[in-house]
């Protein structure tokens, strides 16, 4: 028997999978809406979810409530508030990921300026060397993000926070970074 796609009620929705965590977000929310408060609720940072092509995540600095964020073609770490510039979506090009602003009037891919001390920007409108991506799960919470280096292309650098704050391809780095998918 086929399954419905329709019914007198209006389109069938397709089963969520989703965990207690997650219902009871999407709980709070639609509380939130039918009371008509316009205050965001935050989706909670797991912190453990792999990066896939085609999702969207928010990228937190370790088990802080620092995100990463877009900003003025610039990446900083800034408090987590569910604004759409602290949003990425994760896009696979020839095996490697790479993550873009969440679409707006123009998408642009993540990565660092080789010739500015490896900082992190976000102003490239196509992938090169400098966007690519390796994150490997760490036996602990989180992942730990990698980059190809500039002085040695066969090298994968990690990304880091610099003593400035800044976030830079930095050699030798034991930072880490939590993944959370966006509802």
């Amino acid at each position: 028997m086929d399954t419905p796609t329709a019914s007198t009620y209006g389109p069938s929705v397709p089963d969520l999978d989703l965990d207690q965590e997650d219902l009871s977000y999407l709980e709070k929310r639609l509380l939130s809406e039918k009371l008509g408060l316009h205050m965001p609720l935050l989706q909670p940072l797991t912190l453990n979810e792999a990066p896939w092509p085609g999702y969207v995540y928010i990228i937190s600095y370790g088990d802080t409530s620092q995100v990463i964020t877009y900003q003025d073609q610039k990446v900083i770490l800034a408090e987590y508030e569910a604004k759409e510039s602290q949003r990425w979506v994760c896009r696979s090009i020839d095996g490697w990921l790479g993550f873009t602003n969440d679409p707006g009037e123009s998408t642009y891919y993540m990565g660092y300026h080789r010739h500015d001390d490896q900082k992190l920007i976000c102003r490239a409108t196509h992938y090169q060397k400098n966007e690519m991506f390796c994150v490997r799960k760490r036996p602990q919470d989180g992942f730990q993000v990698l980059m190809v280096g500039d002085d040695r292309p066969y090298c994968l650098w990690p990304l880091s926070k610099k003593e400035d704050g800044q976030l830079a391809v930095v050699r030798g780095s034991k930072d880490w970074w939590g993944f959370t998918r966006t509802i």
